[in-house]
């Protein structure tokens, strides 16, 4: 049997409930810095088998990175608005 391609499935959409669109799985395997949306084997379960997949073409170690839960959106916003407090210039 041969293992199929990182891209075997790209061209499939479904619906994504954080967007509010369809997108391609393409989209999906990649948005969150190369590695999959957290949400990937959630919403891809019932088209394919998506754990598989991810277990063939992923390391534990990534696998575990985009599964993390998010950072809670006000330390999200106290970080970005440091940052901005930072590169600001001094009057």
């Amino acid at each position: 049997m041969v293992a199929p391609k990182i891209d075997a499935y790209d061209s499939i959409q479904q619906y994504c409930r954080m967007l509010g669109h369809k997108v391609p799985f393409t989209y999906c395997r990649s948005m969150n810095s190369g590695l999959p949306c957290r949400n990937t084997l959630d919403c891809w379960k019932n088209v394919f088998a998506v754990e598989d997949f991810v277990n063939s073409f992923y390391s534990e170690e990534e696998i575990s990175l985009f599964l993390k839960p998010p950072r809670p959106k006000l330390a999200q916003i106290y970080e970005i608005m440091a940052k901005a407090k930072k590169s600001s210039p001094k009057k």
